[in-house]
């Protein structure tokens, strides 16, 4: 099968770096094992040229893995739309959802409308807005519509008006966009993995931020903890998945997260980030669908949640990527037919065969 591989390659770094580093491994890696599996795999870096290149590729699918669109998070979005306008089937949710998520607000008010816990808020467009009553400290401030912790730094907990407002104006300013201020949640932060569509979507096992020698701070999984490989913050942040909770609880948190899945629309793969109270009632962060499955290279690096929880689920690197890639195949009537080996001896043959039942096109759709 003939596969394009949608990502980004950058040619200079910007102030975030480590998160660029990241998107580019992730692209390779997806690539290698596709080829390993026996597809052709093409590479797309994805700019202003992609469309047309896209319309002429001939590809029968596409492995999305891009998060940027000139160096914004904001066009994630589009480039589902893009493969939708060239009716490409591909991996991952659809725009809609994936412009609903990157909005952290519009996220909090879908879960308040069905009734799924997440904490107390309210949105800033000026440092001068009143502060609604309703809100208790100590409040943590992020910017409403960014990805991977941009944003969200080490001393982000405001625990009074003045420490708000002053947060509110750094928000703003630095980012060009409103403030969101939400009732920080004192607990443990769990991260949960969802494979699949529908009645058959998989909840892998729960992961949790472990903050270690944090002292008095608030326990806070900022950009530092999680990219800046020479801070003290991701020096002393380790992950554990399993995460050690009663099995009542991994339970009301795997049913939460596999509603929220749902409610907004997340397709082949997602993940959830929670925070537990002190009285272990669990509230909804974010929802990211389109999460890190980067593999895990050098003993000692921060992984990324998804190939560690599905590590833990009994499935290698290579194992996760297929599954996300035929569960794309499937939600599109998509099959590959393995046929036995020609009879060869040239190594260099390609033990996979393709049928097609309706055309002669590289795949089978199914009725």
């Amino acid at each position: 099968m003939k596969v394009g591989i949608l990502s980004n390659l950058f040619k200079e770094s910007s102030e975030f770096k480590e998160v660029e580093e990241d998107l580019v491994e992730v692209g390779k890696a997806v690539k290698k094992v596709l080829e390993d599996a026996g597809h052709e795999a093409i590479f797309f870096d994805v700019n202003e040229k992609t469309y047309e290149e896209l319309r002429r590729s001939n590809i029968d699918v596409a492995f999305n893995v891009c998060e940027r669109f000139n160096g914004s998070s904001l066009f994630e979005p589009h480039i589902a739309s893009m493969l939708e306008l060239l009716n490409i089937p591909y991996t991952g949710s659809g725009p809609l959802t994936l412009a609903t998520c990157i909005n952290k607000v519009r996220v909090k008010e879908i879960l308040m409308h069905h009734g799924i816990l997440t904490p107390n808020y309210q949105v800033f467009y000026s440092r001068n807005k009143k502060i609604d009553p309703d809100l208790k400290f100590p409040l943590i401030v992020k910017p409403v519509c960014m990805d991977n912790s941009i944003g969200i730094t080490a001393d982000a907990v405001a625990r009074n008006e003045e420490e708000l407002r002053s947060k509110i104006s750094y928000i703003i300013r630095t980012y060009d966009q409103p403030a969101l201020a939400e009732e920080f949640i004192d607990g443990k932060e769990i991260t949960v993995g969802i494979l699949g569509n529908g009645r058959s979507a998989q909840v892998l096992p729960l992961s949790e931020v472990i903050f270690n020698n944090w002292g008095e701070e608030p326990e806070v999984y900022s950009y530092e903890a999680k990219w800046v490989k020479d801070s003290k913050e991701w020096k002393d942040v380790s992950i554990k998945c399993p995460a050690d909770l009663p099995k009542y609880q991994e339970y009301r948190i795997k049913r939460t997260a596999l509603q929220v899945y749902n409610v907004l629309g997340c397709r082949d793969y997602g993940r959830i980030d929670f925070r537990l109270s002190k009285d272990g009632v669990p509230y909804v962060l974010e929802m990211n669908p389109n999460p890190g499955i980067s593999p895990v290279i050098v003993d000692g690096e921060q992984p990324d949640f998804m190939p560690v929880a599905s590590e833990q689920a009994g499935m290698s690197y290579n194992e996760l990527i297929l599954k996300i890639f035929s569960e794309a195949l499937d939600r599109n009537n998509m099959t590959i037919k393995i046929l036995p080996a020609p009879k060869t001896n040239d190594p260099m043959d390609n033990p996979i065969a393709v049928e097609l039942k309706e055309s002669s096109d590289d795949f089978v759709r199914k009725k």
